[in-house]
């Protein structure tokens, strides 16, 4: 099943915060989507990810960014 995690109403670092928080919840073989409202958000997120050596795909959807990730 799909998580979908809505941090658009949030602004770094906080948004990164909470998107960390939801992977680290997730379990192995899960997937989820990540909704950022900001680029510093979304540039934050994705570092993180690459971090991790996650390789999220990525879709902007008007003002929204969408990164959806499967652990």
């Amino acid at each position: 099943m799909e998580k979908t995690v809505d941090l658009s109403g949030f602004v770094c670092p906080l948004s990164k915060i909470k998107a960390t928080d939801a992977l680290n919840k997730l379990n192995e073989g899960e997937t989820a989507t990540i909704i950022l409202g900001d680029s510093d958000s979304f540039k934050s997120v994705a570092q993180e990810l690459k971090a991790r050596g996650l390789m999220p795909t990525f879709k902007q959807d008007g003002e929204k960014y969408l990164l959806t990730i499967t652990k």
